[in-house]
């Protein structure tokens, strides 16, 4: 081995141990509920987590020259947004509300085609909530999105207007849950992929005393694929 590369073999070590001694401790993380095998380290007191749990929250990050950016707006265009994902059956959760897509089918809706989506909502603190105290859009925040990139909302305001009081409005117990078939006015044939449900977290009532555990609170059920 010649002088140069046993002088740089010899700064990593350095490195290292430098790092090492700096690290006073690991702690385990847990995310949305569930244990990561991911590891966060404290460093002077300061904690420290890896982008890898920051991107499970659903924080953007891209990292330029010398430069990471942080971001909890989700790239991609205005009908992207920062969301928790998860397939049919599979449980979603934002520290206030569990959620999950149970089923997806063609339906009729005033005698004309359209879409069904069984969307089961559970009340995950200790006090009644209504979603929209929380920061659940009304039905525009409510997106279905197909294989070709269009998406359609509700549109028939006697559909919005039901939506309201069965889902948005409607009060729910501790640890109690809704479950309600929201309907989408569309003739649109093709089998829809994804829904979107917006929450802006901006808009929770901060006299209810719960709290969002991610910054991007919102729900985005993938609905061509089942856990």
């Amino acid at each position: 081995m010649n002088a140069k590369k046993l002088l740089a073999w010899l700064m990593v070590a350095v490195l290292g141990l430098v790092l090492a001694q700096a690290v006073q401790r690991q702690l385990n993380l847990v995310i949305n509920g569930q244990a990561s095998n991911a590891k966060a380290i404290v460093v002077n007191g300061q904690s420290y987590v890896p982008v890898s749990a920051l991107q499970a929250l659903g924080i953007t990050t891209s990292l330029s020259g010398s430069t990471l950016n942080l971001s909890n707006q989700a790239a991609g265009g205005a009908n992207q947004r920062a969301s928790l994902e998860g397939c049919l059956n599979e449980w979603l959760f934002n520290g206030i509300w569990r959620a999950r897509v149970t089923k997806v089918e063609a339906i009729e809706v005033f005698g004309l085609k359209g879409w069904g989506v069984t969307l089961e909502m559970r009340n995950g603190t200790n006090r009644t909530l209504e979603p929209g105290q929380t920061g659940v859009r009304d039905s525009s925040g409510l997106s279905l999105v197909f294989a070709d990139g269009s998406t359609t909302n509700i549109n028939a305001s006697a559909l919005s207007r039901e939506y309201e009081g069965e889902l948005r409005y409607k009060q729910i117990a501790q640890g109690a849950a809704v479950i309600y078939q929201i309907k989408f006015d569309t003739a649109k044939a093709e089998a829809p992929t994804k829904l979107l449900l917006e929450i802006d977290p901006s808009r929770l009532q901060r006299d209810l005393g719960v709290s969002y555990s991610t910054p991007a609170p919102s729900l985005r059920f993938k609905l061509d694929c089942t856990k």
